[in-house]
Order: structure tokens, then C-alpha cells, then sequence
């Protein structure tokens, strides 16, 4: 019961990293970085897949989706699937007061 709530409370900060890291990749990308945005993005992959929700977990499928097309030089094909993504990402559309 314990280790589930804690689970929980760390599945926000996955959140968090996962939106940090994903506007990395984009700067990566822009730099013509691939590699580096592959490697970052099968990470944020595991993160997403981490979330109980279904659309946290089709994310991690476009993410790990956008690492291989990365991977492979296919910019086009990488982004496409890094918006479908970032579209889909429920924390995406959150806002935080302060």
C-alpha cells in the first residue's frame, strides 16, 4: 500500500523530468543532434511508460517511435511523432500558479 502511493508521488516527478528532457530533444533537434535526441528521447520513453494512464502510455510509444526514427537520420518521420506526443501529454496542457 506504502510502496503504491509512493510509486504514485514519483510518477509526477517522471512527468516533470520527462517534459524537461522532451524540450531538450527539440533544441537536439534543432542543433541536428540525433543521436543524442534518440538516446534522451528512449529514456523519456521509460518515464512515460511508468503512468497508469493509457494516453502516458501511447506517448511512451511515439517517444521510443521518435528515438528509432531519430536514430535513423528520418527527421521528418521523428517529428511528426514527437508532436503527436506532445499533443497527447496530459501534463502538456497543465498550468501551475505559484
Amino acid at each position: 500500500m506504502i510502496v503504491n502511493r509512493i510509486d504514485q508521488m514519483l510518477v509526477t516527478y517522471d512527468c516533470q523530468m520527462a517534459l524537461q528532457l522532451c524540450q531538450q530533444v527539440m533544441v537536439l533537434c534543432s542543433q541536428k543532434r540525433c543521436k543524442e535526441a534518440a538516446e534522451i528521447c528512449a529514456f523519456v520513453s521509460t518515464l512515460c511508460q511508468k503512468s497508469e494512464a493509457e494516453t502516458c502510455k501511447e506517448e511512451s510509444t511515439l517517444c521510443a517511435l521518435k528515438a528509432r526514427y531519430c536514430a535513423e537520420g528520418n527527421c521528418v518521420a521523428a517529428k511528426e511523432a514527437c508532436q503527436k506526443a506532445r499533443t497527447i501529454c496530459p501534463k502538456n496542457y497543465e498550468l501551475r500558479g505559484s
